[in-house]
């Protein structure tokens, strides 16, 4: 199998297997107690199915390394690798998508620089945003900040009305991210989101590898009381 048939198949069942994947984890080097790649692997461990790697400030030759270094653990996982805001990093390090804000690039020009076999997202925190979005054709959309994170401490929280709001409306995946943990999760899960972007819950954590099992099991056997539901 070529390689562009391989990046255009992982863009496919990424699609089409969406309902699969339950938990994004985003690692930040500023922010992580044990190094970075450790960090990587013991989120993999714990059961993320996509990891982004998020270096608002790194110089692109180090954020170029790291990233290189971060394809190699996910390809051998099989888990989906996503670049932050950067695409021509994306490119380089040949992940399997961007993710981008509403302040960066937009999808078109994010698309010609990373290629059309791979995964475009967009964080939205508004309900015109994420129509936005889905018209000019992005593969995904984050939704929120839902409630208040010190990652993101510039955005309002936007609350569960636009998650149930994008639930009913949108038809492209989304994922629902900002300050999630395992004290606020069913409320999440019971507003309609069943794939969760966490950060500083699982990364700032020092159990990593057990944390992110705990909200990988929580995502799992929700999934599985849903189906049950509709037996």
């Amino acid at each position: 199998m070529n390689q562009q048939l391989i990046k255009t198949t992982i863009k496919q069942d990424f699609l089409r297997d969406f309902s699969d994947i339950k938990l994004y984890v985003i690692i930040s080097s500023n922010l992580v107690k044990k190094p970075v790649l450790t960090t990587l692997e013991d989120v993999i461990q714990g059961g993320a199915d996509i990891v982004q790697l998020r270096e608002k400030t790194m110089p692109d030759s180090t954020f170029l390394t790291l990233a290189k270094e971060f394809k190699k653990i996910t390809f051998q996982s099989k888990t989906l690798f996503i670049v932050n805001d950067r695409a021509e990093i994306a490119k380089k390090a040949d992940a399997d998508g961007l993710h981008i804000g509403q302040s960066d690039i937009n999808i078109s020009a994010a698309r010609k620089i990373i290629g059309y076999s791979k995964i475009v997202g967009i964080s939205t925190h508004t309900i015109v945003q994420a129509r936005e979005a889905q018209r000019e054709g992005a593969d995904y959309i984050s939704v929120g900040p839902i409630f208040y994170t010190g990652t993101k401490d510039y955005e309002p929280p936007v609350g569960l009305d636009y998650l149930k709001q994008v639930k009913r409306e949108i038809t492209i995946p989304f994922v629902a991210i900002g300050g999630i943990n395992l004290e606020n999760i069913n409320d999440i899960l019971n507003a309609g989101g069943s794939c969760l972007a966490i950060c500083s819950a699982i990364i700032c954590s020092d159990t990593i590898v057990q944390t992110t099992r705990s909200f990988k099991t929580q995502l799992i056997q929700y999934s599985l009381s849903l189906k049950s539901k509709h037996l």
